[in-house]
């Protein structure tokens, strides 16, 4: 029987051994360099907002975690944090909404002077992000690295209606991109593709119902001889309510008469009372008391707040002046309830 011959075999060892090789030779793949596992941001709530003076200002805290992949090299970075506005809503000024139409202006901003507004490099009328340069030694990590967003409910919102507001900012809503480098300095430019990385977050406030009332001038009677009768003056008081709050107003005389029925007094040793009543009307024939409540007017004046100053007439008369030559006065204390 014959033998195969063996030259084959022969041939096909060297070649085996020459992929081996070659396979051996290859260069190790590059590692990835800074990436960011995690980001988050706490609430920006403001709380209760008086909207007669609505310039409230709170903070929030943007945490965030990255890493340097590459285990044989330094790498620096430029980190961009951007936010935009849900929906594709206006930025200038951001927006909280309540109930039906109702809005809050407010605004976020990079710096603690309110000075640079917080925006996004996707989208919105201000295109800056926070940008944060980052530089990690081979295979380092920052952990838990924070920074601050500053807020602000602008002010001048005396039309702001008492609600509750929010803006709530979802995974669309804001991006971080890292440009790495790869060495060196950090770049000055924010990356051109966003990492899968978010930082929802919700901005919340409630407006409150508030009222204020100033005397713009006192009631003046006037000099009267003593046989005069039913004398009659009137003054206005100032009154100003949150938008659309209803509030009913109270007039009560230091003798605490609910009716409104006071009585002023003299100087000195004078022992003499004057009396006089107080009315809603130039007609002096609805008498002003102090019944009113939080819901209802009683024997007093229901309003309406506009967020602006309304000027509302107060009426007096005393039914004689036959009394000791004296100057006198009384003190009314005005009641608003809302």
């Amino acid at each position: 029987m014959s033998s195969s011959p063996r030259h084959p075999m022969k041939a096909l060892l060297p070649l085996l051994m020459l992929l081996a090789l070659l396979l051996g030779a290859a260069p190790a793949r590059a590692a990835s360099g800074i990436t960011c596992s995690s980001a988050s941001m706490t609430a920006l709530s403001f709380g209760t907002v008086n909207p007669l003076a609505s310039l409230t200002t709170v903070n929030a805290t943007l945490s965030y975690t990255c890493s340097n992949g590459d285990n044989n090299n330094t790498h620096s970075a430029l980190l961009c944090f951007s936010i935009g506005e849900p929906g594709g809503a206006q930025t200038n000024p951001r927006l909280m909404s309540g109930s039906g139409a109702n809005k809050l202006q407010f605004q976020m901003y990079q710096d603690a002077a309110r000075t640079q507004v917080w925006g996004s490099q996707f989208f919105g009328t201000f295109l800056t992000p926070l940008q944060i340069p980052i530089t990690l030694t081979k295979g380092a990590s920052a952990n838990n690295k924070q920074a601050t967003l500053y807020g602000q409910v602008l002010g001048g919102q005396t039309g702001a209606i008492p609600d509750s507001y929010a803006d709530v900012y979802a995974n669309g809503d804001t991006a971080l991109t890292v440009n790495d480098a790869q060495s060196g300095t950090a770049p000055t430019t924010c990356g051109t593709a966003s990492t899968s990385v978010y930082f929802r977050f919700t901005v919340s406030a409630s407006v409150a119902k508030q009222c204020t009332v100033s005397a713009t001038s006192n009631l003046n009677l006037g000099t009267v001889a003593p046989t005069a009768t039913n004398v009659a003056g009137n003054t206005s008081i100032s009154v100003t309510c949150s938008n659309t709050t209803p509030y009913y107003i109270g007039l009560l005389p230091s003798n605490n008469n609910s009716a409104g029925a006071g009585a002023m007094s003299g100087t000195g040793g004078n022992s003499s009372k004057v009396p006089y009543q107080l009315y809603q009307n130039a007609g002096l024939s609805t008498v002003w008391g102090n019944t009113a409540t939080a819901t209802s007017a009683g024997n007093g004046v229901a309003g309406t707040g506009t967020g602006v100053a309304q000027s509302i007439a107060v009426y007096a008369r005393a039914a004689s002046a036959d009394f000791q030559p004296d100057t006198y006065t009384d003190s009314v204390v005005v009641n608003v309830n809302y």
